[in-house]
């Protein structure tokens, strides 16, 4: 029996009611300040941390639970690292008992009404009801070497959290774009259709200035959420998610477009087991055509995290892709039985991936970590010495460490990062089901066939100044025009070139490397000045496909925390 997803999932929320809810909290948005806080700190303290820092993104009431207990504590936090506490108690200062939220008021709100915090432009407090509402801002403009016209992104939106009753939280934000992007970022958009992070999207052409290349978009998401017993919590919304402690992740990442999801998180002793169902689109908005309703497929997902000590976590994970015709699949509602064995039940039609991942704290400086992602795997045909690189072993391995601290310099940190997909990974003989949404990866945004290494230099000098530099150094390899080389996730399995002899890097090869370096200059709680300095260069053996990027920006954010576009 089948039935669309919208159905059960009004199905399943209908039957909340019925249980006694707590209160739950909003999430801290994804690439925020404070996860980079929360994750030094959860490095160099040994407070018990009631965060699982690989399940993204956090509770707003857990991360101001744990700021509280580390401000609390008796440690020899520097200066800095409180300055970082009261940052965190400001951002979520709706978890914070009513004398510290009166300690942390502002001092000359606006019209008596507005920013009465430092962190919100406006906020209502009851016994009964809480919300804050805040204004989305990001304006960039940047010059690219050779190129006449600007580069730009110009973003205004809303943001809205709250709870009711103490029982059920919600979030909401709009974000409307027009952007000019970079010529790689911008090639990317030509060859897959598909604006990096966004949906629907339509050409740019503003009568000031002349550009060409430049795209029109909104993204929205929003959730609405509950407790359903004092461990277990369920979310219902539209938006994207991330599991790692890397720069990159290889088994979920917030790369692709919003989209439609039912969250059931388990919380209890040592472990965070999380259930999450996806409907997604396999292509984009532009195959379809004007005013056609895209093609559904849909993502069953476990996640188990187990915190073998504060300092230690080991986790496993699951997934499951599959089309039905705009119809779930209902046996994959099953929230703990393995999918390979109900995938195989069903004849095994759909693309399941494995993975692990986990990470080590060490010496309260140093933090090692890594994934592994097994698309397939045959040990046999690995073990063969006449028949090496058998194109089903389809694998993906992260591994990467980060010094907090370094050199004894407060808030100077640095991270390296090793990523390695096989080519073909992430893909299946059905292309409707590769790991994808809206002709963007899921995980890596080089999609498969390549490895890379990451470097990344982080100081605050002070709680206002930001600078981080970035490298990447990225060998991969191309598919040609006629011929599926496995860098394409998109395209089925069954047009690959040969069986044996694939490796890292086959078909048309090309190194890519980058250096982008950002300075942020704080002027008031969550609205930031950034300088940035980015510069590309792709080398492939076909001259036709090099490219040389260089560029130079300036840029005004109130409340936005857009990802790095480093592929």
């Amino acid at each position: 029996m089948h039935v669309h997803l919208s159905r059960w999932l009004l199905l399943l929320t209908g039957l909340c009611p019925s249980v006694v809810l707590l209160a739950q909290a909003s999430g801290v948005p994804l690439n925020s300040p404070t996860y980079h806080i929360i994750d030094r700190l959860d490095i160099l303290t040994d407070v018990a941390n009631p965060i699982h820092p690989e399940i993204k993104y956090y509770s707003r009431q857990d991360v101001a639970a744990y700021a509280q207990a580390l401000d609390t504590a008796a440690m020899n936090l520097s200066r800095r690292d409180r300055q970082d506490l009261l940052y965190i108690l400001n951002d979520n200062n709706e978890w914070l008992p009513d004398s510290s939220r009166y300690r942390l008021r502002n001092r000359r709100p606006i019209f008596r009404n507005f920013y009465r915090s430092a962190a919100n432009l406006f906020e209502v407090n009851t016994p009964d009801f809480q919300m804050r509402v805040n204004p989305l801002l990001n304006l960039q403009l940047a010059q690219q070497q050779d190129d006449p016209e600007l580069l730009f992104e110009n973003q205004r939106g809303l943001e809205v959290r709250g709870a009711v009753d103490g029982k059920v939280f919600f979030f909401t934000n709009i974000v409307e774009s027009q952007a000019r992007y970079a010529d790689y970022v911008t090639d990317r958009i030509l060859d897959y259709q598909a604006v990096p992070g966004a949906g629907f999207y339509k050409a740019y052409r503003p009568r000031f200035p002349n550009v060409n290349n430049a795209y029109d978009f909104n993204v929205a998401s929003a959730y609405i959420g509950l407790h359903v017993t004092r461990h277990v919590s369920l979310q219902l919304g539209h938006g994207r998610h991330f599991i790692g402690n890397g720069y990159r992740s290889l088994l979920l990442s917030d790369y692709a477009n919003n989209g439609f999801y039912l969250k059931l998180s388990t919380r209890v002793w040592r472990f965070h087991y999380q259930n999450l169902f996806m409907e997604l689109s396999p292509i984009s908005q532009r195959q379809a055509g004007g005013n056609e309703k895209l093609p559904k497929k849909y993502i069953a997902l476990h996640y188990l995290n187990y915190k073998i000590t504060p300092r230690l976590s080991v986790a496993f994970f699951e997934a499951t892709v599959f089309n039905r015709s705009r119809q779930f699949e209902w046996q994959y509602l099953n929230p703990v039985i393995l999918y390979r064995t109900v995938e195989g039940m069903l004849g095994s039609p759909d693309n399941v991936l494995i993975g692990f991942d986990g990470h080590w704290n060490l010496l309260r400086r140093v933090q090692l970590y890594g994934q592994v992602m097994i698309d397939e795997f045959v040990v046999s045909q690995a073990l063969k010495p006449d028949q090496k690189g058998w194109w089903g072993n389809k694998f993906a391995l992260q591994a990467g460490v980060k010094y907090i601290n370094a050199f004894g310099v407060d808030h100077l940190d640095l991270q390296l990062e090793f990523n390695a997909v096989r080519p073909y990974t992430y893909s299946h003989y059905d292309s409707l089901n590769s790991f994808t949404h809206f002709n963007q990866p899921l995980a890596h945004p080089l999609l498969s066939n390549f490895q890379e290494v990451i470097g990344i230099a982080r100081y605050q000098p002070s709680p206002r100044w930001t600078v981080e530099g970035r490298m990447m150094h990225a060998q991969t390899g191309d598919n040609t025009a006629t011929e599926n080389w496995g860098a394409n996730p998109l395209l089925n399995y069954g047009s690959r070139v040969r069986d044996f002899g694939n490796e890292i890097g086959q078909g048309v090869a090309a190194t890519i490397d980058l250096a982008a370096l950002n300075v942020s200059w704080m002027l008031y709680h969550n609205i930031y000045v950034d300088a940035k300095v980015l510069l590309r260069k792709k080398n492939s053996v076909e001259n036709a496909r090099d490219q040389s990027t260089k560029l130079f920006g300036l840029g005004l954010r109130m409340n936005m925390w857009n990802a790095g576009q480093d592929f």
